[in-house]
């Protein structure tokens, strides 16, 4: 016998109030769902966002040691650090005068 002719009008009311709550559990269970993947994604796009950010912060930093590692090996060699100290440090000898000449920026050619 099937249960809405059993209990007459209360079977009838039970199962549609029964219905009534598996279909908002299964919205709420949905919306819940939907929720968590769209944060899923949206974090996923932040990461990469970030990756890459540090990837090319790396790239930078990398260059950056490429050069100076360059520089040390060259400042091994007694003329290229008498060279730099004297660019660089504006550095002399005793009793040597150095002239120190600037182009203007008007003056060209």
């Amino acid at each position: 016998m099937a249960k809405g002719k059993k209990w007459g009008f209360l079977g009838s009311l039970l199962s549609d109030a029964s219905l009534l709550f598996w279909r908002i559990i299964t919205i709420v269970i949905s919306a819940l769902t939907l929720f968590i993947i769209v944060q899923s994604v949206w974090s996923i796009i932040r990461s990469k966002r970030e990756i890459n950010r540090l990837n090319r912060l790396q790239e930078q930093y990398q260059r950056q040691i490429d050069a100076d590692s360059a520089l040390l090996n060259r400042l091994q060699y007694d003329e290229y650090l008498e060279q730099y100290a004297r660019e660089r440090y504006n550095m002399q000898r005793p009793n040597e005068q150095v002239y120190k000449l600037e182009h203007s920026k008007n003056q060209s050619k």
